[in-house]
């Protein structure tokens, strides 16, 4: 698939997808934290708050947003949870 703006259909698909969607997250335990479109790469970020992993991946089928050109997702930790994880590392020099 491509881009909403690409036709009817798409457009149809991403409106119909935006009403949708508070209930798929709800169902899934996941809060939108920031959206971003990036210009011109015509990508999007997501941060998102979830219970796992598991359940953005679930939602991503769910919503059928795996079908809209590429889908990656990484988990993520505060620079402060991180910093307190490496003081408990053993130094490699």
């Amino acid at each position: 698939m491509s881009c909403p703006s690409a036709n009817k259909t798409l457009r149809d698909l991403g409106n119909d997808l935006e009403k949708d969607m508070p209930a798929m997250m709800q169902k899934h335990k996941i809060k939108p934290e920031v959206v971003l479109h990036l210009d011109p790469g015509h990508k999007i970020v997501w941060v998102l708050e979830a219970a796992s992993a598991e359940g953005v991946r679930d939602f991503m089928y769910d919503s059928g947003l795996s079908r809209w050109n590429d889908f990656e997702f990484y988990m993520a930790s505060s620079l402060d949870e991180v910093t307190s994880w490496v003081q408990h590392l053993p130094t490699i020099w």
